[in-house]
């Protein structure tokens, strides 16, 4: 049996130790978990301890509650890890694990800068840009919404393209320009109305705003995107090189 930590409050302790048995793959995706009446008995704890810890790994996207005759708890398959730090995005990553990746162009147009867009892009404020809002899925499951803007006189006829693929592949093979290295700023966020629409999600769902900048060998910037992702289909990680 196991028993919470008395160092820290018990529905932290117990989240602990049902998150540890997952990472452990003692329980694994699809696996029910014990009735809120059995952990009560195994950690001799109130029924809503058992609840905070479970809505906590709730949150982290480890378990599902299901209503019904077949309902209960159970483990969701754990997301994959992709790095941030690779360049070549999210998505052939995601395929690396043998994921199935789907596009669905929610918007393609040419726009005028505005002020952030043109301030990452090194362009004036109104300078003509294409902007690109794009549906990403996995195994059918809305993960993110990227917002990319390109400015139009370095990649002619950008909307003829076909934007369902990497953008980055894209821009390499059509245009010549290979993104070398990119900037990236995280901040962690609810969803909005929109988002929550396009990407399937409740206001209590956490996401990640990504905002990017990508440059070529040359340090001319070619992209800029501001991402939402969402935090319970994918996991990101963050590699330093020390050798750098």
């Amino acid at each position: 049996m196991s028993v919470p930590s008395r160092r820290s409050p018990a529905y932290l302790a117990i989240a602990d130790d049902l998150r540890g048995r997952i990472e452990r793959r003692e329980l694994s995706g699809g696996d029910k978990l014990p009735t809120e009446r059995e952990l009560v008995d195994e950690f001799g704890v109130a029924r809503m301890t058992v609840r905070h810890a479970l809505d906590i790994l709730q949150m982290e996207g480890l378990i599902e509650r299901r209503r019904g005759r077949t309902g209960g708890t159970f483990i969701r398959s754990i997301p994959p890890v992709v790095e941030l730090t690779r360049m070549e995005g999210l998505m052939p990553q995601l395929r690396e694990h043998g994921l199935e990746v789907s596009s669905e162009i929610l918007e393609s147009d040419l726009k005028r800068a505005s002020t952030a867009v043109a301030e990452a892009l090194d362009i004036s404020v109104g300078d003509p840009v294409f902007q690109i809002v794009r549906q990403r899925s996995v195994n059918g499951t809305p993960l993110i919404v990227e917002n990319s803007h390109f400015p139009s006189f370095r990649v002619p006829g950008m909307l003829d393209a076909d934007l369902s693929r990497s953008m980055y592949e894209l821009l390499d093979a059509q245009w010549d320009l290979r993104p070398f290295r990119k900037s990236e700023t995280i901040i962690p966020g609810v969803a909005s109305s929109w988002e929550q629409q396009v990407l399937g999600v409740t206001r209590n769902l956490p996401l990640l705003r990504i905002s990017r900048t990508a440059y070529t060998a040359d340090n001319l910037p070619i992209e800029y995107s501001e991402d939402v992702l969402r935090s319970d289909i994918a996991h990101i990680r963050v590699v330093t090189d020390m050798r750098l």
